[in-house]
């Protein structure tokens, strides 16, 4: 081991004080402070890549101080079996010397990703001036975030290009061990060491924008904390739903005015399965570009609500449709529900809930939101849906007969198990089938102009409801039935 030529007067303290600093703001940018992490704290990154070279750049700087400390220079023996701060730096070096991945670049990749994590949030088109503003000052969180990346670059750029002064002198017929430095010279022209924190500001709000999950996509689940993309190609244009006259009018409108900013008031919607309930609701909301659909899991609908209003909410420019379906209302803990959504707390103005049962809502759940109820699908509404497919076909004029004898096929259709329930969902596929047999469409053509008519049986649509209403609510709900069918 070989001591090195004497310091110019101060060089010494120089390096150490930039040392000091690189310390300092490497602690406050990359590590994060917690109990369990004492002794090797977490860093603070994305990734394996990132992780693996900030661990590197700490192994460097904790090496430099520990040499500082004991007053000791580095070993210059190839053969020593002993790590310093030439050893970590090299490995420094060696992380960042790849293609596309010279040290300038990683260490401005690594410095965005760790002020993109501590500042968090996203950059409203209104609040973009007052952000640009609040980096430049210090005294804002954003803007001390900011001053540490500014120093830390530049000090890390000046440590580097001395770092090689500042060891021992090899002796003539020994290799020096450190690495060329070609990658470290250029550290200069790293955006940190150049720019100001104006462009910075920027840059990150261009980085949020393009790192929010909301930007990527408008339908997404929601699972234990988590939001997930996700596709529904079974789901029709809401042009393609035919009849449903009230629903459509109840649902799109509700939709269309928290679109506009009249209202967030939740919609209950109840009525019994195949009714069209879940594809029309999601058809409405992808029918408006300005909203996204969340899908949570019924669970979600109790303690897990704060949780899911509460990410949701600061992303203000966005308007989402929170929907659950398919709930059973008997078994749902509404606590959360009733303390949310019109009670001690309004829910934010860019959410609106969505919630869709077989089953009707308890008194004190539907004061709180509009309910709409499915009405029953029987053969006058079969009739109905029918004419308003030809209606979007073009043809404004079709005879009651032809639309009573496609109406008679489908419930044979059903009666001979093809379809396993009478509904606007079966009758959906009925329609794709007719439209699609030009032999089938002939035929019940001329059936229509024929003297004798065939008619759909109401009886088989009442037994259908019935048999549901029974299976789902109990006799009592078949008594009412009754009552209400026999009242003038």
């Amino acid at each position: 081991m070989e001591t090195g030529n004497p310091d110019p007067a101060g060089a010494g303290n120089d390096r150490s004080e930039l040392l000091d600093h690189l310390l300092t703001s490497f602690r406050f940018l990359f590590e994060k402070v917690s109990p369990e992490h004492k002794e090797s704290p977490e860093l603070r990154c994305r990734g394996e890549k990132e992780k693996e070279f900030l661990s590197a750049l700490r192994f460097f700087l904790t090496l430099l101080d520990a040499e500082r400390k004991e007053n000791r220079t580095v070993f210059l023996d190839l053969a020593s079996p002993r790590m310093d701060s030439v050893d970590a730096c090299n490995g420094l070096l060696l992380l960042s010397a790849g293609e596309n991945a010279a040290l300038r670049n990683t260490l401005d990749e690594v410095l965005f990703s760790a002020l993109l994590l501590l500042t968090g949030g996203e950059t409203e088109n209104g609040e973009e001036r007052e952000n640009l503003r609040s980096c430049s000052d210090p005294s804002t969180f954003p803007g001390l975030c900011l001053e540490h990346a500014f120093r830390f670059a530049k000090d890390l750029a000046a440590f580097l290009a001395d770092f090689p002064s500042s060891l021992p002198k090899s002796s003539p017929s020994r290799l020096s061990r450190l690495l060329p430095w070609e990658e470290f010279r250029t550290l200069s022209s790293a955006f940190f060491c150049r720019s100001k924190p104006q462009a910075a500001a920027m840059e990150l709000a261009s980085r949020r924008k393009k790192l929010d999950l909301f930007e990527t996509g408008r339908i997404f689940r929601y699972r234990q904390g988590t939001f997930t993309p996700s596709r529904l190609p079974a789901i029709r244009k809401i042009t393609d739903f035919y009849g449903c006259g009230e629903a459509k009018r109840a649902i799109g409108g509700h939709l269309e005015a928290f679109s506009a900013g009249k209202h967030n008031i939740p919609l209950l919607i109840s009525g019994l399965p195949g009714l069209g309930k879940t594809q029309m609701t999601i058809a409405h909301v992808l029918a408006d570009e300005s909203l996204t659909l969340i899908l949570p899991s019924p669970e979600d609908l109790g303690p897990g609500l704060e949780k899911l209003i509460a990410a949701l909410a600061a992303r203000k420019h966005k308007k989402f449709v929170i929907f659950f379906d398919d709930i059973d209302v008997r078994s749902v803990d509404w606590y959360s529900f009733r303390t949310f959504v019109g009670g001690s707390f309004s829910l934010p103005e860019n959410q609106m809930i969505v919630i869709a049962s077989n089953y009707n809502f308890p008194p004190n759940i539907s004061s709180r939101g509009r309910s709409f109820t499915f009405p029953l699908f029987d053969e006058v509404r079969c009739q109905e849906m029918i004419a308003d497919m030809f209606l979007a076909k073009g043809m404004s004029h079709v005879s009651s007969d032809l639309l009573s004898v496609i109406a008679a096929d489908y419930v044979e259709t059903f009666g001979q198990k093809e379809f396993d329930e009478l509904s606007p969902r079966t009758l959906a596929r009925y329609l794709e089938l007719f439209l699609a047999d030009q032999a089938k469409r002939k035929r019940l053509l001329e059936f229509s102009k024929g003297e004798i008519i065939t008619r759909p049986d109401p009886l088989v649509f009442h037994e259908q409801n019935v048999r549901l209403m029974r299976a789902l609510y109990g006799e009592e709900a078949i008594e009412e039935l009754r009552k209400n069918q026999l009242e003038p």
